[in-house]
Formats: C-alpha cells, sequence, structure tokens
C-alpha cells in the first residue's frame, strides 16, 4: 500500500495507510467535538481547502470520514491506490466528481452509491465557500462476493466488471431515516477500544445490507403513504420494549395493516422486524457500555429478559458482555 501524509498537496486519500496522527493540538477548536476516539485523525489546510480526515479498519471495512471546507475555489484529488468497492454517502452538499477514464459524475446532497474504483486520481473542483461530509465504507473486492451472496441482482451485476471506475447502482438512493440513523451513530460513536470496533462495524453491515436490499427492490411506495412510514420507525425508536404490532401501527399512523411490512420494507429497504431489532440491539448495547445500568433494568429496557437480551446482544455484535463489565 502507498502512504501518505498530512502535507501530500491536493491529495485525500479514499484508502491506503496513514503516517501517524495529527496532533489535537493542532486542530482548530471547532472541529474537536467531530473527533472520533477510535479513528487515526488527520487534519490538514492546502490552499483553500481545510481537511479533517478520519480513518477506521473494521472487519472486512474500511471506513473513511471526509469533512472538507473551502475558502476559495479550488480542485481537490481524491485518490485510490489500490481496486476497490466503496459505498459513498453524500452529505451539506452536492458536487461533482471526474473519475479517471470515464464520464463525470454529480454526488448530490444526501444521496448513496455504491462505486467500484481502480487506483489513480479523481478530480473534485470545489466552490468557494463549500462545505460537504463523505463518508465511504470501503471493502476490497476479496471480501465483496461474501458480503453480497443473500443478493444475487447484485452479485450478478458485480460479476459484470471488467475494468474502469463505474457506479453500481443505475441511480444514486435517497438517504431515509434508517441509514441516516445508521450514519448519526458513526459519525458521533464516542465508544472506546472494542467497544468502538463491534458497534461501527456493526453499523457498517447493516448499511451495507440496507444498500443491497434496496438494489434489489422494485415495488415503489406512493410518496403519501412515506410520511406513515416515518413515523412508525419514529414510534419503534422510541419504544423499543415494545413488540411489533400491525394492527396497532395502522391504527395509529392510518396505514392499511395488510401494506405496512411491504410498504416499510420498500420504503427503507429494511424489514420492519429486523429493523425493529436493530433498534432494540442498539439501545442495549448503548446502555451497556454506559454501566450505569444493571443488566436486568437494560434488559427491561427493550422488551427482553436479562438473559434473552445477553444472548442476542453477543450474537449481533460478535461482542462478550462479560469482559466488556470487567
Amino acid at each position: 500500500m502507498w502512504a501518505f501524509s498530512p502535507g501530500d498537496a491536493r491529495l485525500i486519500p479514499l484508502e491506503g495507510k496513514r503516517i501517524g496522527t495529527t496532533n489535537t493540538a493542532r486542530i482548530p477548536e471547532e472541529y474537536l467535538q467531530l473527533l472520533l476516539p477510535y479513528a487515526r485523525v488527520h487534519c490538514w489546510q492546502q490552499g483553500q481547502v481545510y481537511v479533517l480526515s478520519q480513518h477506521m479498519t473494521l472487519g472486512p471495512y474500511s471506513l473513511w470520514i471526509h469533512d472538507v471546507v473551502t475558502y476559495g475555489e479550488q480542485d481537490i484529488l481524491p485518490y485510490v491506490p489500490h481496486p476497490l468497492y466503496t459505498l459513498h454517502y453524500m452529505f451539506e452538499s452536492g458536487l461533482n466528481v471526474r473519475l479517471p477514464h470515464s464520464d463525470p459524475f454529480r454526488l448530490e446532497e444526501d444521496t448513496c452509491n455504491l462505486f467500484y474504483l481502480e487506483p489513480g486520481v479523481s478530480q473534485l473542483p470545489l466552490e468557494e465557500d463549500a462545505k460537504a461530509l463523505s463518508v465511504n465504507i470501503n471493502i476490497l473486492p476479496e471480501h465483496i462476493t461474501a458480503l453480497t451472496q443473500d443478493f444475487p441482482d447484485l452479485t450478478r451485476r458485480l460479476k459484470q466488471i471488467r475494468s474502469g471506475n463505474q457506479v453500481i447502482n443505475k441511480q444514486p438512493f435517497t438517504v431515509n431515516a434508517v441509514n441516516r440513523l445508521l450514519i448519526s451513530k458513526i459519525l458521533t460513536c464516542r465508544y472506546l477500544r472494542n467497544d468502538a470496533a463491534v458497534f461501527l462495524k456493526r453499523c457498517c453491515t447493516d448499511l451495507f445490507k440496507i444498500f443491497c436490499q434496496e438494489y434489489t427492490e422494485t415495488m415503489v411506495v406512493p410518496p403519501a403513504d412515506n410520511e406513515g412510514y416515518n413515523k412508525v420507525f419514529d414510534y419503534m425508536r422510541a419504544y423499543p420494549h415494545t413488540s411489533v404490532e400491525l394492527r396497532h401501527y395502522s391504527r395509529l399512523f392510518r396505514i392499511a395493516e395488510h401494506e405496512i411490512e411491504a410498504g416499510f420494507l420498500d420504503y427503507f429497504s429494511i424489514s420492519i422486524r429486523e429493523c425493529h431489532y436493530m433498534l432494540q440491539m442498539m439501545t442495549a448495547f448503548d446502555l451497556i457500555v454506559q454501566q450505569r445500568l444493571s443488566l436486568r433494568e437494560i434488559a427491561m429496557r427493550v422488551g427482553m429478559d436479562t438473559e434473552t437480551m445477553i444472548t442476542r446482544i453477543e450474537a449481533y455484535y460478535n461482542y462478550k458482555i462479560a469482559a466488556q463489565r470487567n
């Protein structure tokens, strides 16, 4: 792999080894609240561009978060040292990127795309006073088959790739409330060491599974119904101790009971029961790490008995609660 240092001109690495980390004393105060304790952090200014770059290796995933602010027009140069897939999320701005040997591509705000990238330097023109947040979940080609084995349509699409930079999905996917929550959990993760590693890896897994499901969908939920599904999601998030009751949701949010499961899956690209379970696991994990409540009290918060909760948390995060509590 290539090695980079903070002074590498306008290059912004999308993958590769970094030398050391930036001393927090050199990072402007307004950026300190963005720092993730588990990440390797690099912060530098080059010309009219200021970059905060954070990187974490999480099993088969390599997570990169770039906060970019410009004070004048300037191009930056995203760099890839070896072939990879990257699940990319764009926030706060829309940007045009010029990939080597391919057509220009528009990175729209609040969208997600899966790219296949080959080694090389891209060009990203930035306007004055632009601000962008880029989240990249990178996956090496040797890992992609195992991660997509339950999604044959996407697997077939990936097998068609021969060479050249390209976007895998035909059109950008809009960030919805579920994957926005997962991204938010990543960006605000203050866990340390193994707590951070297992939690962030699971967030990446869930985001990639949602993308894979989104890629295979054909049904479209009428826009008028979308707000109802957002309310169902908000309700499950607020009350993780309750069970999934379709009849109750139907009455509460005025969605036909027989449509809820299919509509929720289509809108969020995760089944309503999987989503409810994910929210229970997130809630329990957070409370376990905080160590303010007993395991019995935490289990009650997510509607489980203690033994069941422990078994499920340990399986979901590949995590030993006893080790965390010692």
